[in-house]
């Protein structure tokens, strides 16, 4: 697909076409056209997908050229330097027009953004707490808004600006709604609900041909941190198959409590990797856990012991999604055939899947996502009480669910 097959006018073929763009992405191609046609619409793809462009052509398309002093554009972003890079792109390609952009950080003075935004302004890019508190002052007239925009969707859950944002939307007049975000999740549905109407979806996958040699992955997706620790205290039962496990947490805090909960019902098959000062056992090198008949599990911190070496090491668990990608990518890297039976299983919960997106699209595949295993406690569930499994243990009998699954 063409640029010139985007229905956009020639001011803005010229603007991406000096700023490099060469092709039209799938993302581009699927959304441009639907939101010029005035739709809500509910943007999901990876890093690079096209996302922020499509975003900007259609905000500079619709509005057009400069008219009155009240914003007619609000797009919200999660942090000012998200908001900078933004207001970058809108620069770039609205050089050919004379729309007036303004962005409303943490940081500024509430007086001289009131004065700058009452000389004029066509598109306004700010945080929601910022917008929020403007708004709240009469500091900024919402009630011409054409376009309202939440751009970065999972990190603005990922912050907490959930209520806000909410908050926010409701006070608007009817306009078309827009929200882009990387991941899917439940977190991320309750926030669109209110928001969007009778909305359009248009999501594309990793748009890579080359994929990593990687080692077999599991994904299993997670409501919080409890049912991780149910989860992977139900896969240790089977001994006989995770005979040897290393698994791999964000913090000391969290390695230790892993151990805390795995050594109560494996006693004396766990260890920390490298701890001093602690009540349970800690082996110094993986050569030393690899000897020791006793010891099948394994806990290392990332924090304190990023170690990427696991060659000969059946089983890896992430507990926790690494924050380094590179990391979580070096100890899966197939480097010789002998890696071929290796099985790295990762936990992820909604907030982490925007670590777990950045991976796939690193190795060019996407890690299958495993139903939850039978018997499972789920954390918190409170509606599925009556369909429950009674836990063995009195500390994990909260909130239970019942998952059914075929055996395989």
């Amino acid at each position: 697909m063409s640029l010139d097959q985007l229905k956009l006018n020639k001011q803005l073929i010229t603007a991406m076409q000096d700023a490099g763009f060469s092709k039209v992405r799938e993302f581009q191609a699927r959304s441009i056209s639907r939101i010029l046609g005035g739709q809500d619409l509910l943007g999901i793809g990876p890093e690079g997908c096209g996302k922020t462009t499509s975003l900007v052509l259609t905000t500079l398309m619709r509005l057009k050229y400069a008219q009155g002093e009240a914003p007619r554009a609000l797009v919200l972003v999660p942090d000012k330097n998200t908001g900078l890079a933004l207001l970058e792109h809108f620069t770039m390609l609205g050089k050919n027009t004379d729309l007036r952009y303004f962005g409303i950080f943490p940081g500024a003075g509430m007086e001289g953004m009131k004065e700058e935004l009452e000389k004029g302004v066509d598109i306004v890019v700010g945080t929601p707490d910022r917008i929020q508190a403007m708004y709240y002052k009469n500091s900024i007239n919402l009630s011409q808004l054409k376009v309202f925009i939440i751009d970065d969707a999972e990190r603005h859950i990922k912050q907490g600006f959930q209520t806000i944002i909410l908050q926010i939307a409701e006070s608007l007049l009817k306009c078309q709604r827009l929200i882009f975000s990387e991941v899917y999740h439940e977190k991320l549905e309750r926030l669109i609900e209110p928001i969007l109407n009778h909305y359009n979806t248009v999501e594309v996958d990793i748009d890579s041909m080359e994929q990593m040699d990687v080692t077999d992955q599991v994904l299993y997706h997670v409501p919080n941190y409890k049912t991780k620790l149910n989860l992977l205290n139900l896969l240790m039962r089977d001994a006989e198959v995770f005979s040897k496990v290393v698994i791999f947490a964000n913090t000391k805090i969290t390695a230790e409590s892993i151990c805390k909960s795995l050594d109560k019902r494996n006693p004396g098959e766990v260890a920390l990797f490298n701890v001093n000062r602690s009540s349970y056992p800690s082996l110094s090198s993986l050569e030393a856990f690899i000897e020791n008949p006793e010891i099948r599990m394994l806990i290392v911190s990332n924090e304190e012991n990023p170690i990427t070496d696991t060659a000969d090491i059946p089983f890896l668990f992430h507990f926790d999604i690494p924050p380094s990608k590179v990391l979580f990518i070096e100890r899966i890297k197939k480097e010789t055939s002998e890696n071929s039976e290796k099985l790295s299983f990762s936990f992820a919960t909604d907030i982490e899947l925007i670590l777990v997106r950045k991976i796939e699209q690193e190795i060019g595949q996407n890690i299958p996502v495993e139903d939850l295993p039978m018997g499972l406690i789920i954390e918190g569930d409170r509606n599925s009480h009556k369909d429950s499994v009674s836990g063995e243990n009195s500390d994990e009998t909260k909130g239970l669910a019942f998952h059914e699954k075929e055996s395989k």
